[in-house]
């Protein structure tokens, strides 16, 4: 039997609890895509969420790629982006930072709790229409924070794909957190 192999599989969620149920079984279906063969590349997304005061010391996607390392996942296969604190955040730059900059335009997306069909159009509609876009079904638990994220996307007037670029992302407000383009 053969399938697709995608350029990436791109996590769209997490949390900065390194041992939460959520992030550990994000971790788990993401390795094990990787090691059925689906992709050879997993983008571990977010900083820390917007309603944080405080950093809690590493980003989620250092989480996230600690995690995968553990399962056996090299670290040369893992990319991390660092600079999100929402979910469209993580749409955005994962976009700006690697796949755009990677040719990476064939995705297998994850995003634990989106599995309506409004709510991953919803996020599809936050790429651009160069990406073609596949869904991975996880059973992985959802943060409060990350279904904070998937609520505040169902809910928000998204502008067209063409009109990508009115997107705004919310920052991060955390104090301590790591600034944009400098090392963590």
């Amino acid at each position: 039997m053969t399938h697709d192999i995608y350029d990436a599989l791109v996590v769209l969620g997490g949390s900065t609890a390194r041992q939460s149920e959520a992030l550990i079984g994000i971790a788990d279906s993401a390795a094990h895509a990787f090691r059925n063969g689906l992709t050879p590349s997993i983008i571990a997304t977010g900083c820390c969420h917007h309603t944080l005061d405080i950093f809690p010391g590493r980003t989620e996607a250092q989480c996230l790629r600690d995690l995968l390392m553990a399962r056996d996942v090299p670290s040369g296969n893992i990319f991390t982006e660092e600079r999100s604190a929402d979910l469209l955040g993580r749409c955005l730059f994962s976009q700006q930072e690697i796949l755009i900059p990677c040719a990476w335009y064939h995705l297998l997306v994850l995003c634990p709790g989106a599995v309506t069909k409004d709510l991953r159009d919803g996020i599809e509609a936050l790429f651009t229409d160069d990406f073609s876009i596949e869904w991975l079904d996880s059973e992985a638990a959802i943060s409060e924070t990350h279904r904070l994220d998937l609520e505040d996307i169902s809910q928000r007037a998204l502008p067209e794909r063409q009109q990508i670029d009115l997107a705004v992302p919310r920052l991060v407000t955390a104090k301590g957190a790591p600034v944009a383009g400098s090392d963590c």
